[in-house]
């Protein structure tokens, strides 16, 4: 699908600035994400193991691979089917569920919430998808 827009303006770390009622918006659950960084097709981002025993990282944070559905933007779990995270409206992303909209703002390094700061490791390998649960 070919973007109406500049997808490398989304670039960069974001984190959730606000979050604010938003009643017309139940039809889905939000994302539990509150710290991103995007580059390209592959987006950095904490996840929480679904199954005891399931393969995760050390840390939790994976780099994953990306892509968007016109200004939705999308990954691709370890073991899952694609997934929206937020969409990129007005310099921002947005997610909006579960009666609510979550604000992302782009952020600096330092401004990392602390529990998050190990989304800034370098060198992070991007997720082999061959790995098996287990």
């Amino acid at each position: 699908m070919k973007n109406a827009f500049d997808t490398h303006a989304a670039n960069g770390l974001w984190q959730l600035a606000r979050e604010e009622p938003w009643p017309a918006a139940t039809d889905r659950e939000v994302n539990d994400c509150l710290t991103f960084e995007l580059h390209g097709d592959e987006i950095t981002l904490r996840l929480f193991a679904l199954h005891d025993g399931q393969w995760q990282s050390a840390d939790g944070f994976y780099k994953l691979a990306a892509r968007w559905q016109g200004r939705q933007l999308q990954y691709l779990p370890p073991f899952g089917d694609w997934a929206d995270l937020a969409r990129f409206e007005r310099g921002r992303f947005v997610d909006a569920g579960s009666g609510k909209r979550r604000v992302f703002e782009r952020i600096a390094p330092a401004q990392v919430l602390d529990f998050n700061r190990a989304i800034l490791l370098k060198g992070r390998p991007r997720h082999d998808y061959r790995q098996q649960a287990g």
